[in-house]
């Protein structure tokens, strides 16, 4: 068991064991379908990244979807990324237009943090780390000022079919661990943050087709096809594409999504 593990604070479904799933093939594939960050996301990082010249680390980048909106930003950028699958997907997004972005196959814990920053930013990615391996090497390394920001998109408005939705999950993720809980108040509560200020985007509408709803959730931890049964994938897909198709018509899936932006500092 690790560290992170047996942490009592630590939610069971955050366990290594599930992280590991996000080292799939099959997950980095269906990243691509997750609906992207609202473009206010990125204006309201942007103060909080400090000075020029800006030298920021992103923690477990994945396939890019925030490293992508976040590069124009910055002059330095390291991606640090463990997932093989979902690095070489980032890598080849900034490739040709932002040269200045580094990315690093390691995970969070194992970055040796060997420059001062003058942010850390990790979207969707923090809940998986070692809190209390990686924050005190993330306090080291922040400019005076510098903070520790951590990014988190969400359905804004849950969809009609949410209540059967739910339902499925349960019954097919194998992910079975799973409650309700929220990263920055666990941290908060466990002193390990102080929170210097939040916000939220406003709601945008995304709109995709049946089939790439259905394929987003393949990027989820207890979805990879990797792990399920191809019988077990067949399934919920074909349930969950009869169950969006009786509010969907057109064939268009209209997914509503915000952002929220929690800036804060490691506690020493």
């Amino acid at each position: 068991m690790s560290s992170m593990d047996a942490h009592p604070a630590r939610p069971r479904h955050l366990a290594a064991e599930y992280a590991a799933q996000f080292g799939d093939e099959e997950v980095a594939s269906a990243y691509q379908h997750r609906p992207p960050y609202p473009s206010q996301t990125f204006a309201l990082v942007e103060p909080l990244l400090g000075p020029r010249p800006r030298c920021v680390v992103e923690l477990g980048a994945g396939t890019g979807d925030f490293t992508v909106g976040l590069a124009p930003r910055v002059d330095a950028l390291v991606a640090v990324e463990p997932s093989r699958a979902m690095l070489e997907r980032g890598q080849h997004r900034t490739a040709a237009g932002a040269p200045h972005v580094v990315w690093v196959s390691l995970a969070a814990e194992d970055y040796a943090f060997d420059r001062p920053c003058s942010a850390v930013v990790a979207a969707e990615a923090f809940h998986w780390l070692d809190w209390h391996r990686v924050l005190p090497r993330i306090a080291d390394s922040l400019d005076t000022g510098g903070w520790l920001i951590l990014v988190e998109r969400r359905v804004a408005e849950p969809p009609p079919w949410d209540a059967d939705l739910r339902g499925l999950i349960r019954q097919y993720s194998t992910n079975q661990d799973y409650v309700a809980y929220d990263l920055v108040t666990l941290l908060e509560s466990s002193a390990l943050i102080r929170v210097g200020g939040r916000v939220e985007t406003v709601a945008v509408t995304h709109r995709q087709s049946v089939d790439d709803y259905v394929e987003s959730f393949h990027s989820r931890n207890g979805f990879s096809r990797g792990r399920l049964s191809a019988r077990r994938a067949g399934e919920f897909d074909h349930k969950l594409k009869t169950l969006v198709a009786r509010h969907c018509a057109d064939g268009a899936v209209p997914v509503s999504v915000r952002a929220r932006v929690v800036w804060c500092r490691p506690e020493r």
